[in-house]
């Protein structure tokens, strides 16, 4: 049996996309107070999807993480899936009821009703929509089929480059149809048309980024010995795809006039080519960090991105919260006449309250027994003469 590994660079990968994703939520808003076709907005919305690489970098590590755990291993079903539905779970059912109850509690002239909150919290648990509940919904569909997609890549693991050159053709294609409109969605059976319509929470729509970790966890030693011998061209053609992505990006916005959400939406073709190159260099610096976390002048960071990467889960789950109460306040402080340049300049200590307050919270909700599961932890209750209780998190 080989011997279980822990990818150091994995846990800075999550701390700081984790910090991307919460940055595009907050720039997001902060870009609604815009007018459109300015520079403001404009810019803003080349940085937004410039940032649009989240979703996929974490379905990519998802998939590394699960193959590099299980690919040398014996693999047992039903233990995997009990061990991970327990804790990823817990937090969607839970999360779910704490959106739909905030929902009712902070919308005025809202008749409550047991009826009511009950059809819209199971609403909200078949299809996702309530805040970014989507990312937790596809993981669990990926958690169903990872036994398959385990069995498939060790069945064909001589034709690895063929499956992930085919599962990079097919996401092109796919992203190319959803953003072009090329499915015609209403005229599809019920099933494949619910399919179509919920397409971004959706295990098929994310296929490439689960194969693509797979495979790279199949031949993790390889891979890292090529990005240590090419790391400068990796590099490289990251500054070249974020120029190219933000010209693309105004080339929609301003010359096809293309409405915003579908200049800058995840879901278009080039955005697989490049979030491959961001996540490949965030991937590389997390590799660089780990080799030096341990010396003396890192060990703050590297405490850093241990507490960051182990409450990555809970920020995700906790941050409409902490996001709800600045829109407010910083909404109010428009209404109030403030200039512009007052609530723009607050623009990044909005996103470091989202993300350091989302932290801090679920960091300590992670701490307390039983209601750690919550946030997709497992704490055990503290035995007599055990310095530390027993602490497990989800991939």
């Amino acid at each position: 049996m080989a011997e279980r590994r822990h990818l150091y660079e994995i846990d800075l990968m999550r701390a700081f996309i984790m910090l991307c994703v919460l940055s595009v939520h907050t720039t997001s808003f902060f870009n609604s107070m815009n007018f459109d076709y300015t520079f403001p907005f404009v810019s803003m919305g080349a940085l937004i999807t410039t940032l649009h690489y989240t979703r996929e970098g974490f379905f990519f590590i998802t998939g590394l993480v699960l193959f590099v755990t299980y690919y040398h291993r014996p693999f047992r079903t039903l233990q995997f899936w009990k061990k991970r539905f327990t804790l990823i779970v817990v937090p969607y059912l839970a999360f779910n009821a704490i959106y739909v109850l905030s929902g009712y509690l902070f919308a005025p002239n809202v008749t409550w009703s047991w009826a009511g909150i009950w059809r819209t919290w199971w609403t909200s648990v078949a299809t996702g929509h309530q805040w970014f509940l989507y990312y937790v919904l596809v993981s669990m569909q990926l958690y169903i089929v990872f036994p398959l997609l385990l069995k498939g890549l060790r069945k064909f693991e001589r034709y690895q480059l063929y499956i992930l050159i085919g599962s990079f053709i097919f996401q092109l294609v796919m992203m190319w149809a959803f953003k072009f409109n090329k499915i015609p969605g209403q005229d599809l059976p019920w099933g494949l048309r619910q399919v179509y319509f919920y397409r971004d929470r959706f295990v098929l729509t994310y296929q490439f980024w689960f194969i693509a970790g797979g495979i790279m966890a199949c031949h993790y030693d390889k891979v890292l010995a090529f990005v240590d011998r090419h790391r400068l061209a990796l590099r490289a053609w990251l500054v070249f795809a974020i120029l190219f992505v933000w010209a693309h990006y105004v080339f929609d916005h301003l010359v096809l006039h293309q409405p915003e959400h579908m200049a800058d939406t995840v879901l278009q073709p080039i955005m697989i080519p490049y979030s491959l190159l961001v996540t490949a260099n965030m991937w590389y610096a997390g590799v660089q960090w780990s080799r030096r976390r341990l010396t003396p002048g890192w060990k703050p960071f590297s405490w850093f991105v241990t507490v960051a990467s182990s409450a990555s889960f809970g920020i995700f789950l906790i941050q409409p919260l902490p996001l709800h109460y600045m829109e407010n306040t910083i909404s109010a402080w428009q209404r109030a006449g403030n200039p512009a340049w007052l609530h723009f300049s607050l623009w990044p200590f909005c996103i470091l309250f989202v993300y350091l307050s989302s932290m801090v919270i679920a960091h300590w909700i992670g701490k307390v027994p039983i209601l750690a599961y919550i946030v997709g932890r497992k704490v055990n209750w503290p035995r007599r003469n055990a310095a530390n209780s027993v602490t497990t998190r989800t991939a």
